[in-house]
């Protein structure tokens, strides 16, 4: 977050130097040529050609790069509207990118929590020694060779023995994320819940029998990779965010250069003074449209 906020303000930094650096490039242009004019013979140009010529020099001036505001929304959306002086739309883009990275972070918070949560319950209710057990009380092929006297670690290869020539499915090593998964997943693995009744549950009807914990244990645990999905999902509107506002800050800044509502430009008016003698002095033009 605060490498966020930091590449947030060296960016709106950029925006704000940009424009003051144009700004001031303006003014110098429009001084510039002012001196050049006041310095030139007044007979060569007609005061009307003067003033296009100065106000086109100012217009060119005040123009932005689209390619820099698509950078800019690029990065972070929003800056390259507010670049382009589209203040309505940069608050609108900033404030669907800040609303999806919080629902992201949100959804992934509570992803995270709630997979601590089923991992807990499924260590404390499921038993790898209940479930090698039925194995081999059942005679699957190859449960002979199960030896309930051995360490959890060994026990698992035993099983994972039987499972090869009777399931689908071999137990994964305890803890890791296929091992959460497939023990509330698989059907072979619902003995080994604290609930099952070995009595009732056998070789024949195992492929049918629930438990209640081995059913609430799968709900949980989509409920937390239904919290990771939507995590994912506002990632991927945050690339599409991205990619929108680079689009409409190119077009936003295009517009502006198009269409600049407030235009100033330098005019030369002879000024006389009261002992009739006549100067050229720069005045300043300010032309409002609506």
């Amino acid at each position: 977050m605060k490498n966020i906020k930091f590449i947030l303000v060296l960016l709106m930094s950029v925006i704000i130097s940009e424009t003051g650096i144009s700004q001031e490039s303006s003014r110098y242009k429009q001084s510039e040529l002012s001196n050049k004019i006041l310095n030139q013979n007044s007979s060569s140009k007609t005061k009307d050609d003067l003033n296009k010529k100065i106000t086109s020099t100012q217009k060119s001036s005040e123009e932005k790069s689209p390619y820099l505001g698509a950078l800019f929304s690029g990065i972070i959306p929003g800056t390259g509207e507010f670049y382009a002086k589209s203040f309505i739309k940069a608050a609108i883009f900033f404030a669907v990118e800040a609303g999806l990275w919080t629902a992201y972070a949100v959804n992934q918070n509570k992803g995270n929590s709630q997979t601590d949560s089923y991992e807990s319950y499924a260590n404390q209710n499921w038993d790898v020694y209940k479930y090698a057990g039925w194995l081999k009380d059942q005679s699957f092929s190859g449960a002979d060779g199960i030896i309930l006297s051995s360490d959890k670690y060994e026990l698992r290869k035993q099983v994972n023995i039987v499972e090869a020539q009777n399931f689908s499915h071999q137990l994964p090593p305890y803890g890791e994320q296929q091992y959460y998964e497939l023990i509330g997943k698989y059907q072979n693995f619902v003995v080994g819940w604290s609930d099952a009744d070995l009595n009732v549950v056998n070789r024949n009807n195992y492929g049918s029998y629930k438990t209640q914990m081995f059913t609430d244990y799968s709900y949980d645990r989509q409920a937390a990779n239904d919290y990771y999905n939507k995590a994912s999902t506002s990632l991927t509107l945050v690339i599409l965010n991205h990619v929108l506002s680079a689009a409409d800050a190119a077009w936003s800044v295009s517009m502006f250069n198009k269409n600049i509502k407030v235009k100033t430009g330098i005019h030369i008016e002879n000024i006389y003074s009261q002992y009739g003698q006549k100067k050229m002095i720069p005045m300043a033009d300010l032309k409002i449209t609506f």
